[in-house]
């Protein structure tokens, strides 16, 4: 009897583990990592998306514009604007290094950089965001923003747009 009731425990402790283990799994699946080894001289290697661009969706439609510029070696300010004219500012945000994470601020939402090169970067949920997303240089006058979301259903979907140069 004694046996039988040290089997019993000794399972029931094995799926406990195991459920804390699965617990502990998805809890790093939904909770994106991001670094916290950045330097102010890293923020420079995105010196590439300084300018003013006109973006599109893959086919090319729906035209949006935009505005990155260095405002000091550890900082850059974004804006949308409403047309070609790089006007009337519809939306801004910044892009800034602190404490050794690389942050987008956007309204109330933060990400942080997960990953940075010479040619990318790719920022995941930090506070009050929900989507990720990767810049990733073309050409010196080409890029590509990479959203990624998910549907109500869990799906990833992943939206793309393609960012020119105005000169």
């Amino acid at each position: 009897m004694k046996i039988r009731a040290n089997r019993k425990k000794t399972l029931l402790l094995f799926l406990a583990l195991c459920l804390v283990g699965n617990l502990l799994a998805c809890g790093r699946a939904t909770n994106p990592i991001y670094r916290r080894d950045f330097t102010k001289a890293d923020l420079e290697k995105l010196r590439w998306i300084e300018g003013s661009w006109r973006g599109s969706d893959i086919n090319g439609q729906n035209p949006f514009y935009e505005r990155y510029r260095f405002n000091s070696e550890s900082k850059i300010e974004t804006a949308s604007f409403a047309d070609a004219t790089f006007t009337k500012v519809n939306d801004a945000g910044i892009v800034y290094w602190e404490n050794g994470e690389i942050l987008h601020k956007g309204g109330e939402m933060v990400w942080a950089a997960s990953k940075l090169n010479d040619g990318m970067v790719e920022f995941v949920p930090k506070e009050k965001a929900r989507n990720s997303f990767v810049w990733q240089k073309e050409a010196a006058d080409v890029w590509t923003a990479r959203l990624i979301n998910k549907d109500a259903q869990g799906k990833l979907i992943e939206t793309v747009y393609r960012m020119e140069r105005v000169k």
